[in-house]
């Protein structure tokens, strides 16, 4: 990686300006304003306002840059508050970002005042009506308004653009990002609170939490979009074998396969297929935690590699796609386990559990549908638009290359898109790429380096958790972005715990991965242990033996991708990437959350 210790790094001859610079650097250092102004975390300021605020490493793992921390901290926040006023959330009024060292911390805020939290019910049993009858027809509405959000952005042509057409796309994609935010919000806040409200029945009446089994079955076997495209990249591997290509995904590179394809007719044949899927499935980030990666289209190559892993895996030559098959098992047990807790549910309340169960399912499907739908998606298109931009003042002179823009805000690109030439921002992304390659590569070196949580709290970590995020009761940040806090079951003596995100037992070699571009280390059988996943992740499952994840709770994609291909899956451990080396041999006893080193 890069070294950026100092601007002049970037010339042999460095300018008069830059001369000037290192005379005064105190001076030019102070001048600099913050990261993300408004929403830079600063201790002796926030914590007095809020006492906790916790790191999101689901989102920010590894560090993430400057303008993906602006935008979230910004739009985030502004999309719960936005959703949890229409809907009237009884525990939390939304939440509070800030950014700092690449990370994400959130805190959260708490309605404490009882009869206030009884009002809000009151209110909140009325709005969350509409998605108890209707929850897949809301979100279809929803995605509607999203492709037309996305096919306006679409629209912009960098080649065509005057200086006011960028100065425009600039808050255009600031506003998309804040419109899916919204959305995002409603379906998430809604399915994810029927799933919270039917655990706390299920304690009450059956002393059972979302980490039962049987509270899983009910969950899981559930199609959606995300699988849909999975099964196109399978089938594409699958046809690519059956017209004789095999080889050639076998040979060559990801990178090389396209112009290896045009030697033959059946080749030609199928990139035009591929063409297809891509013109279809293209605008899509390999991740949804920055826009520093490419997306589909833009870099063919990465769907390519999954087509060559299943090719070179076998995968491809099985009969049936392997999730068909485990999900007619999965809805089987889910149908079952439905059935059981209904006939144990008193006849006058039968319909609503039916209703919430119903709600809570959704949750399932949502959080891996909007996945595509609202950050795979905007956030390529966001990446695209900013690059341009990116071109544009790297062209000028204003920055030093176009994915120098990654280190600005929208409003300091603001101010430099209509005369680039007049506006050097140089100063300000050297000094913030050298901070954000530093955050990265310490990450990469020593694993999560930040702290946990920025807190006034006298006993730290614990009481933080105890008084600051479960009384929220937020469901997304209990279920996703911070996960409650493991205990040790009765009896189990294990090196390391963590939560049920999808039972059962594994046993076998570990591999520790840290980014998702080392995912082609992972052997069949092994037990993958990382800090968390995404969608960019999603392949390793048809691989793993089993899944433990550092951070993430019940909900997270970890879990959830987990329990729909039936893996054994502990989430939120913590300290598993820092306690467990490759190679060594390791039981995972999900059902239990709990992980033991046998060598």
């Amino acid at each position: 990686m890069q070294k950026f210790n100092r601007p002049t790094s970037y010339a042999s001859q460095p300018e008069e300006r830059w001369k000037k610079w290192e005379t005064q650097q105190p001076k030019a250092q102070n001048a600099i304003w913050d990261t993300a102004p408004g929403y830079d975390l600063i201790p002796e300021v926030d914590l007095p306002m809020f006492h906790s605020l916790f790191l999101d490493g689901t989102h920010s793992s590894p560090p993430v840059t400057p303008l993906y921390g602006y935008m979230w901290v910004r739009h985030c926040g502004l999309g719960t508050k936005w959703v949890n006023i229409a809907l009237s959330l009884p525990t939390c009024y939304g939440w509070e970002w800030r950014y700092i060292n690449g990370g994400l911390y959130v805190a959260f805020l708490v309605v404490r005042d009882p009869n206030e939290r009884k009002e809000r019910e009151v209110r909140f049993r009325e709005a969350i009506v509409p998605y108890l009858e209707d929850f897949q027809g809301i979100w279809e509405r929803n995605k509607g308004i999203l492709n037309n959000v996305y096919a306006h952005l679409k629209e912009f042509d960098p080649q065509k653009a005057t200086a006011l057409d960028f100065w425009r796309h600039n808050w255009e994609l600031d506003e998309a990002y804040q419109k899916m935010w919204e959305i995002h919000f409603f379906g998430m806040q809604t399915s994810y609170s029927a799933w919270i409200l039917l655990e706390e029945e299920c304690k009450k009446r059956f002393g059972m939490n979302d980490q039962a089994p049987e509270f899983q079955d009910m969950m899981r076997g559930f199609e959606n979009e995300v699988y849909k495209i999975d099964k196109e990249l399978w089938l594409l591997s699958k046809q690519a074998i059956e017209m004789g290509l095999g080889d050639i995904f076998k040979q060559y590179s990801p990178e090389e396969v396209l112009s290896k394809l045009l030697d033959s007719a059946k080749g030609k044949e199928w990139k035009e297929r591929f063409e297809g899927f891509l013109h279809q499935y293209g605008w899509r980030m390999v991740r949804m935690n920055d826009l520093v990666d490419p997306y589909w289209l833009e870099k063919p190559s990465i769907p390519l590699k999954i087509i060559k892993d299943h090719i070179v895996g076998g995968i491809a030559d099985r009969k049936d796609y392997p999730l068909d098959e485990k999900r007619k098992e999965l809805t089987q047990r889910r149908e079952a386990a439905v059935k059981n807790l209904l006939e144990r549910v008193p006849p006058q309340d039968k319909e609503w559990f039916s209703s919430l169960i119903k709600l809570a399912q959704a949750a399932s499907v949502y959080s891996e549908e909007h996945d595509l739908y609202c950050e795979l998606t905007c956030q390529a298109l966001m990446r695209r638009g900013y690059l341009a931009i990116g071109n544009r003042l790297a062209q000028a002179g204003a920055i030093d290359r176009p994915e120098d823009v990654f280190m600005l805000n929208p409003w300091e690109i603001e101010s430099s898109i209509l005369i680039p030439s007049h506006n050097d921002q140089r100063w300000i992304t050297r000094r913030r790429r050298a901070e954000w390659e530093g955050w990265v590569e310490r990450f990469i070196k020593e694993g999560e380096w930040r702290p946990p949580v920025y807190t006034d709290r006298p006993e730290g970590l614990p009481e933080a958790v105890e008084k600051d995020l479960l009384p929220s009761m937020d469901p997304i940040c209990v279920k996703i972005i911070i996960g409650e806090l493991p205990t040790p079951k009765e009896g189990i003596k294990a090196d390391i715990i963590g939560l049920c995100g999808s039972p059962g037992v594994a046993e076998g070699p570990a591999r520790v991965i840290i980014n998702y571009e080392e995912l082609d280390q992972l052997k069949p059988g092994e037990i993958l242990v990382c800090p968390g996943t995404n969608p960019a992740w999603t392949p390793a499952f048809n691989i793993a033996g089993g899944v433990i994840a550092d951070r993430g709770g019940t909900l997270s994609h970890t879990a959830i991708i987990g329990r729909e291909y039936g893996l054994p899956v502990v989430v939120n451990t913590f300290t598993a990437c820092q306690k467990i080396r490759t190679g060594q041999r390791i039981k995972l006893d999900a059902t239990n959350g709990a992980v033991y080193l046998l060598d």
